[in-house]
């Protein structure tokens, strides 16, 4: 089954590689914003996919679950129920006020878990170094004179569609295959 998944992958990657070839036929310049726009967008999702399914795996192994009813940035920003649905009160002006005091101080103090648990997957280096090739690509074809929009835009979203189903057929299927 893993095989047929990368034989499928390899397809989807080298045709899509194929076409960004084929567009040196156009130009140096063409070719050349296809290809950094291509690879930048592709390797982009692929690391963020690949962050997200790690830390997916890292909680279901700790068996960290999250309710459904209320995540875990829910009870970190809300931690007095002010804005749940279910808990409507008729309160005060006075209690309303002590429990935003209280709230006020109670975000303060958590500012760091709540960074913390979202920070998991964003500052994962699979992520990080995508982004500073998309930045430094950018850059060096915008100083050489090199940069066309029309070009970099159109692969630029051509990488994205496939990292997405090359990142879909690795990460989401073989997993869901492996287990069922």
């Amino acid at each position: 089954m893993m095989r047929i998944l990368v034989k499928k992958s390899i397809k989807i990657l080298l045709l899509s590689e194929l076409l960004v070839i084929l567009s040196s036929s156009i130009s140096w310049s063409f070719f050349i914003n296809a290809q950094v726009a291509f690879l930048s967008s592709f390797v982009i999702l692929l690391g963020s996919m690949y962050s997200y399914k790690k830390l997916v795996m890292q909680r279901v192994e700790n068996e960290i679950f999250v309710d459904d009813e209320r995540d875990e940035l829910d009870k970190i920003d809300d931690f007095h129920e002010l804005f749940d649905e279910n808990n409507i009160q008729e309160n005060s002006v006075e209690e309303i006020k002590t429990a935003l005091k209280e709230e006020k101080k109670h975000l303060k103090s958590n500012n760091f878990k709540n960074v913390k648990a979202t920070s998991g997957a964003t500052v994962s280096l699979f992520r990080i170094v995508p982004y500073l090739f998309l930045v430094f690509g950018f850059i060096a074809l915008q100083n050489n004179q090199l940069l066309q929009l029309l070009p970099y835009l159109l692969f630029l979203s051509l990488g994205l569609a496939v990292g997405y189903f090359v990142g879909r057929e690795i990460f989401i299927f073989k997993q869901l295959s492996e287990e069922y």
